[in-house]
């Protein structure tokens, strides 16, 4: 029983077949309320959401999961037995290992990710998740003849005398963390929507998506030689 159970495990058709329960799943869900405006689903890291979320409207997220974790340990189990066989490519374990750095990154992000989303003028203290308090020092942009903002920053002073800018597509980063600025109102008194985001599975997630890659690089390559 126990080797027809590491047989099935062990087969690319339950890899297929997971892939699709997941998109599924994840499809389904995409049709679920989500708790309303006030669910946080957004804000919260998902693993921290999903133990205050009812069950009615996270049970395609604990699906995903589930699929998620087999998954994984089909991938783990199939780079196990093609190891043993002599003369197999190198692509399907570079693209196994990507997946599984990827699974990771995002295992990681779910349980200890942030995002703190907050409205500031010049002169505001933010408390920082370490609660090291940062001064938003000065708001500043451009705008075009009608009125409405081309470019926009936001300079920060640190409680250890570090000053950083921040402005779109150009987040500060300070101990981990991400701080961007999203909006601003260049009125009299300027304002601004800041984000303090920590992503801790970004650089996984990048590592086993260039893997990923390479490893089906290399197999199409391989597959053309073949034709």
């Amino acid at each position: 029983m126990l080797k027809t159970i590491y047989q099935r495990l062990t087969s690319l058709n339950l890899g297929l077949w997971l892939l699709t329960f997941l998109m599924v799943a994840l499809a389904l869900g995409s049709f679920s309320p989500g708790g309303g405006e006030n669910s946080r689903i957004n804000d919260l890291p998902l693993l921290i959401w999903l133990r205050h979320a009812p069950l009615s409207y996270s049970w395609w997220l604990w699906l995903a999961v589930a699929l998620m974790a087999v998954l994984a340990l089909n991938a783990i189990l199939c780079s196990i037995e093609a190891l043993r066989k002599k003369g197999r490519s190198i692509a399907p374990h570079l693209m196994h290992l990507g997946f599984l750095l990827i699974a990771v990154a995002h295992l990681v992000s779910a349980s200890g990710g942030m995002k703190d989303v907050l409205q500031v003028g010049e002169g505001t203290v933010i408390g920082f998740p370490d609660r090291e308090p940062v001064r938003v020092e000065k708001i500043s942009g451009e705008t075009d003849q009608s009125g409405m903002p081309i470019s926009y920053r936001a300079e920060l002073r640190f409680a250890n005398g570090e000053v950083g800018t921040t402005s779109p597509n150009h987040p500060f980063f300070h101990k981990g963390f991400g701080i961007y600025v999203k909006q601003v109102d260049l009125g009299p008194m300027p304002m601004a929507l800041m984000e303090i985001h920590r992503e801790p599975g970004a650089l996984p997630a990048l590592a086993g998506g260039l893997l990923f890659t390479v490893g089906n690089l290399m197999l199409l390559a391989q597959r053309r030689k073949r034709e």
